[in-house]
C-alpha cells in the first residue's frame, strides 16, 4: 500500500504566509491605535498642564467660583493656550461662561468644527479624570477636545471645556512616525520569519512524516485485525473490504460528514472484532446456534469493545462495533436503543452488513441472489432497518453490487486503499 504526505511544502508555505500577514497586520493594528491613543493623550495631557498652571496664575486660593479671572480675561487666556472655543460649568452642570474666539484665522476653523457632532455633544467627566476627543475634519483640519472636572480639596467646582485646534503640520509629522513604525515592524517580522523558516520547515515536515508513519501504523493494523476475524468467520477476508466500500460510497451519497465517515472506515473494517474471543466450535458451527450459543455470540460486541479499549484511534469505531446488531425497534443487542438512538453511521453500517451477508457465502449457507437480499431488506423495513435509509440504499445497491461483486480481492484492497488517503491522509480533510 503506497501512502504519499500530499502537498505538504504547498500546504506549509500557505500556512506560513497566512501567519505572516495576520501577525503583520494585527500588529499593524495595534501599533496604529495604540500610538493614536498615546499621540491624543499627550496632547490632552499638554493642554492640561497648561491649563492648571494659567488657573494657578489667576487664583492660588481656588474658591467656589474659581472662573471669575477667566471670565476678566478669556481672550487672552484662550489665545495662550490655544483654544477655539471655551465652555466653563459649575458643580452641578449648569453653564456659567462661553467664550468664541474672534480672532480672523480661527473663524473658518470656528465655521468647519461647528459642522461636527461632537461640537454640540457635552459628555461630562464622572470622575476625576480628564476626557478627551480627537476629530478629523475636511482639509485636514484637526481639533481637540477636552473635558475634565476641577477639583478643591476633593470638592468639585466645577468642569472646563475647551476645544483646540491642531496644526496640519503636527498631525502629518505623526501619522509619518506611525507609518514608519509600522513598516519597521512588519519588515522585521517578515525578516525574522525568513530566518527560522528553515528550522519551522524542518520541524513540520518531520511532524507530518510521523503523523502519516502513526496513520500508516494504525491502518495496516486494521487491515491484520479485521483481516484475521474475516478469516475466521467467513472463509475469506474481502468481506470487510466490501461492507467497507459499500458504507464509504453510500455515505457519501447520503452527504455524511467526512469526520463520521473516518469512524464508519474504521468501524467497519473492525466491527466484527470482538469475535476473536469466540470459540470456533460456535463460530463456525454450521448449522444454527442453540439459545446458549447465541448468547455467547452475542458477546462478540462487548468483547469488540474491550478489543479496542486504550486506542483512540481504534474507538472511533466503537458506535458501530457497539451497536451494529441493534435494531430500528429496539429488538436488537447488546442494549435494546431503538431508532435515532442508534447513531447514524451505524443505522447505515447495519443495512449495509447485512445485505452483504446475505449475497456472501458463508459456512452455513450459499449466497442469496441480489433481488432476495433485497426482499429481506424490505421485510426488515420499520423494523431492523430505518426506512428512509433503506429506501436510499435500495436506490443505489444494484449499481454497487454489481461493480462491487465483480472485482477481486486486489481490486478492493486498491481502492479501499485509494478511500483511506483520502480520509486519512490528504491534509486538506
Amino acid at each position: 500500500m503506497k501512502f504519499t504526505s500530499g502537498n505538504i511544502v504547498s500546504d506549509f508555505f500557505q500556512r506560513a504566509l497566512f501567519a505572516m500577514i495576520f501577525i503583520g497586520l494585527l500588529s499593524s493594528v495595534v501599533i496604529y491605535f495604540y500610538q493614536q491613543y498615546a499621540f491624543n493623550s499627550s496632547l490632552a495631557n499638554q493642554i492640561k498642564i497648561n491649563v492648571d498652571k494659567k488657573l494657578k496664575k489667576y487664583n492660588k486660593d481656588l474658591k467656589l467660583l474659581p472662573f471669575s479671572m477667566i471670565e476678566n480675561d478669556a481672550k487672552a487666556f484662550a489665545e495662550e493656550l490655544g483654544f477655539l472655543t471655551i465652555e466653563i460649568y459649575s458643580n452641578k452642570k449648569e453653564n456659567l461662561f462661553h467664550f468664541i474666539s474672534e480672532d480672523k484665522e480661527d473663524y473658518e476653523k470656528l465655521k468647519l468644527m461647528q459642522s461636527y457632532d461632537i461640537y454640540l455633544n457635552h459628555i461630562f467627566p464622572t470622575g476625576k479624570k480628564m476626557i478627551f476627543d480627537f476629530f478629523e475634519g475636511s482639509k485636514d483640519n484637526y481639533f481637540l477636545q477636552i473635558f475634565y472636572p476641577l477639583y478643591k480639596d476633593d470638592v468639585l467646582l466645577g468642569y472646563i471645556e475647551g476645544i483646540a485646534y491642531i496644526e496640519p503640520s503636527i498631525i502629518r509629522e505623526f501619522k509619518k512616525t506611525i507609518y514608519t513604525t509600522i513598516v519597521t515592524v512588519v519588515l522585521t517580522i517578515f525578516i525574522f520569519a525568513l530566518l527560522i523558516f528553515p528550522l519551522i520547515y524542518i520541524a513540520y515536515t518531520k511532524l507530518n512524516k510521523s503523523r502519516i508513519e502513526l496513520l500508516k501504523s494504525n491502518i495496516t493494523a486494521i487491515h491484520i485485525i479485521g483481516n484475521a476475524i474475516a478469516l475466521r468467520d467467513n472463509d475469506t477476508d474481502e468481506h470487510n473490504y466490501r461492507v467497507t466500500l459499500y458504507s464509504i460510497k453510500f455515505a457519501e451519497i447520503m452527504n455524511i460528514d467526512s469526520k463520521e465517515i473516518k469512524k464508519l472506515i474504521i468501524g467497519a473494517f473492525l466491527h466484527d472484532v470482538g469475535k476473536i474471543g469466540i470459540t470456533d466450535t460456535i463460530l463456525l458451527k454450521n448449522t444454527k446456534l442453540d439459545e446458549d450459543e447465541f448468547k455467547t455470540m452475542q458477546a462478540h460486541v462487548m468483547k469488540g469493545v474491550e478489543f479496542i479499549k486504550g486506542n483512540n484511534w481504534l474507538s472511533l469505531g466503537k458506535d458501530i462495533i457497539l451497536f451494529h446488531h441493534e435494531k430500528h425497534d429496539g429488538s436488537g443487542y447488546p442494549r435494546g436503543i431503538k431508532g435515532e438512538n442508534i447513531p447514524l453511521i451505524t443505522r447505515i453500517f447495519s443495512i449495509i452488513d447485512v445485505f452483504d451477508a446475505l449475497t456472501s457465502k458463508r459456512p452455513y449457507k450459499e449466497a442469496f441472489s441480489y433481488d432476495k437480499a433485497i426482499k429481506i431488506l424490505n421485510d426488515g423495513r420499520g423494523k431492523h432497518f430505518n426506512a428512509n435509509i433503506l429506501d436510499e440504499f435500495i436506490k443505489i445497491s444494484k449499481e454497487l453490487y454489481i461493480i462491487t461483486q465483480s472485482k477481486s480481492k486486489k481490486l478492493l484492497q486498491n481502492e479501499l486503499d485509494t478511500y483511506i488517503h483520502k480520509y486519512f491522509l490528504d491534509l486538506n480533510k
